[in-house]
């Protein structure tokens, strides 16, 4: 059952994609993505090795973009569940000229063992792209946000008003050597850090390997929880 409400879960949040994102590609549509499976380390509210399994996918269609994604973290211990975080994103970009543009992001998470509960948040707002090279990319965005956050299981949901910031890098070193980092913040209501880097080294044409280390910051965690958890990943990623 449990299984069954987290596959509903992520289905339905995915579910609010545009249409666009299954429509069939032309001279000016593309779509890319990755599916990654690896192996955990985590510290901070549970500390163990255990699986994820994450794929994102950005459908490209003239001057909008829409990417999807969704993860699962799991793990038992001695038949007894130790780790079970799962969620899902849907993010939409409109170039409003070459540099500019209008970001509007929705997300879910549950997270059963970490600085809280259940989170929604929804954002709107804009970026700019500082470079934009075939080898190096950096964009910044600003906005307004709303946090629906459940702190404890079978608390309720409080809502708050934050200010949201984030920088998105990506580094081709080389032909195949890639660096990428996502460090985004919510500050006001609920002060929230995620810092996200990731080193990819080509294999094959379409397989990698990946490593990558999360920091994860909830100044307002509740009482008994931690408000920082890092998690380290190493695995394999399919690009398509």
């Amino acid at each position: 059952m449990m299984k069954f409400k987290k596959q509903l879960f992520i289905a339905a949040l995915l579910s609010s994609a545009p249409q666009a994102l299954m429509a069939e590609e032309s001279a000016d549509n593309s779509l890319a993505g990755n599916i990654d499976v690896n192996a955990l380390f985590t510290s901070g509210n549970s500390s163990q090795t255990s699986l994820g399994i994450a794929g994102k996918a950005t459908y490209s269609s003239g001057k909008a973009s829409h990417t999807v994604s969704a993860f699962i973290d799991f793990n038992k211990n001695s038949g007894v569940t130790d780790r079970e975080r799962f969620g899902g994103a849907y993010n939409l970009k409109y170039d409003l000229s070459e540099r500019l543009f209008f970001s509007f992001d929705t997300s879910a998470e549950s997270n059963k063992f970490g600085a809280f509960r259940e989170r929604l948040a929804v954002v709107a707002g804009a970026g700019y792209r500082l470079k934009d090279t075939a080898t190096f990319k950096w964009t910044i965005e600003g906005a307004p946000s709303v946090l629906f956050t459940k702190n404890i299981e079978g608390a309720d949901y409080v809502s708050e008003f934050s200010g949201f910031a984030r920088s998105a890098m990506d580094w081709q070193i080389t032909d195949t050597t890639k660096f990428t980092n996502v460090t985004s913040a919510y500050i006001g209501g609920r002060s929230i850090v995620e810092a996200k880097s990731a080193f990819e080294f080509e294999i094959f044409k379409s397989i990698t390997s990946k490593f990558s280390y999360d920091i994860l910051y909830d100044r307002e965690a509740p009482e008994g929880r931690k408000s920082t958890d890092t998690i380290a990943r190493v695995g394999i990623s399919y690009g398509f």
